[in-house]
């Protein structure tokens, strides 16, 4: 075996020397190393091991203690702690590490993230279609709108019109619009046939006719 002073800081796998430390190498790694840049031999005497390599490399742990794995670490050169000018070479580690995956509510991923029970997708109750204003359409938007709707939905919407905007070509177009939705009902199915013939024979303009489920 033989030993060099380390000149310059030197990093691996498994080890990191920092300026000024004497270690232990093979008399291969000893010619490979001791080029008078990086290092330089040490004869019997003139000096001590620093350490053991292996055991340098820093431990990396997160809050609650759990070790992090290394990804890179390298030992650099760097001036004293203030008011320690005592001559001695200082250096640092710079050490890169990778985290651990988070998930919501703050904790670790320890597997891989938790699929949709495609059971529960079923069972959600879909989102409300936005409800039409007639206030925030043009006459011949809301006229447009009133041709694909039943009689209920365009009893709201011609109700809402009249109690905003109360537009004439909207109002005039009144009983043959609802005429109409009443049409789409049957149509649809919505309205059994003799409860709109009923309301139809008393001209579209008497009270909406009491309906229930037969």
């Amino acid at each position: 075996m033989a030993r060099i002073r380390v000149l310059e800081a030197i990093a691996g796998a498994d080890f990191s020397w920092s300026p000024g430390d004497v270690v232990e190498v093979s008399e291969e790694e000893a010619e490979s190393w001791a080029d008078g840049h990086r290092a330089v031999r040490v004869e019997d005497g003139e000096g001590s091991v620093a350490y053991a390599a292996e055991h340098r490399l820093p431990v990396v742990v997160s809050e609650d203690g759990q070790e992090l794995d290394i990804v890179e670490a390298e030992a650099e050169s760097t001036g004293p702690l203030d008011g320690r000018d005592d001559g001695l070479a200082w250096s640092r580690w710079r050490v890169t590490v990778r985290l651990p995956s988070e998930v919501p509510g703050g904790g670790q991923e320890d597997g891989p993230p938790e699929q949709a029970d495609p059971g529960d997708l079923e069972n959600q109750e879909p989102e409300a279609a936005p409800v039409f204003d007639p206030d925030e359409h043009s006459n011949r938007e809301v006229l447009a709108y009133l041709e694909t709707v039943g009689e209920e939905e365009a009893l709201r919407v011609l109700d809402a019109e009249a109690a905003g905007q109360n537009r004439a070509g909207i109002a005039k177009n009144r009983a043959a619009v609802l005429e109409a939705a009443r049409a789409r009902d049957v149509a649809e199915g919505r309205v059994r046939p003799e409860v709109a013939a009923d309301f139809s024979r008393g001209g579209g303009v008497a009270e909406q006719p009491e309906t229930r489920d037969w």
